[in-house]
């Protein structure tokens, strides 16, 4: 039995995953999932980050519909954006069309940012207020996904760190 005042279960946001997790194609479906969570949730803010979004599904239709589903979910809150950081956009255009058109619609609420090459390599990571999944071994494609409110708090630090020394790109 639910609280009265209690949402009906179908109206309640999904859960975000959590744990270590392997596997490019495992990583590429916890961003989609998590933007879809990010979306269902109504956060307010979302970073992308990662030094040149190569392996990101960020051309395909179910990661550009969860950002048009965040884009409709936050549509009410002037201070709502998502913060794109990254050391290469060079390919960009090409190997994510779909993306930088949808980028294009919503520039107003799309920051995109460059982080110089010559200094520290940026994290690859998938940030909001109530979670974070973060690539820790870019090469055996190990990630944590976790709602950890430490962990949540150390990488959002990190990212406006970087984002403060970042130019506007893209």
């Amino acid at each position: 039995m639910t609280a009265p005042d209690a949402p009906p279960p179908e109206a309640q946001a999904p859960d975000w995953p959590e744990g270590r997790f392997a596997g490019r194609q495992t990583f590429q479906d916890l961003l989609v999932q998590g933007l879809q969570c990010a979306a269902e949730r109504g956060c307010r803010t979302v970073w992308l980050c990662d030094p040149d979004f190569g392996d990101w599904p960020l051309g395909e239709r179910r990661l550009v519909a969860a950002l048009d589903r965040w884009c409709a979910t936050t549509r009410v809150s002037p201070v709502a954006q998502i913060r794109v950081m990254g050391q290469s956009f060079a390919d960009m255009r090409l190997r994510h069309a779909r993306f930088v058109q949808w980028r294009g619609l919503w520039a107003h609420r799309v920051q995109v940012r460059a982080w110089s090459a010559g200094q520290d390599r940026l994290p690859s990571v998938l940030w909001t207020p109530e979670w974070v999944l973060q690539r820790v071994d870019t090469d055996r494609d190990q990630v944590v996904a976790t709602t950890d409110p430490g962990q949540r708090t150390a990488v959002g630090e990190r990212l406006q760190q970087l984002w403060q020394m970042a130019r506007p790109a893209l």
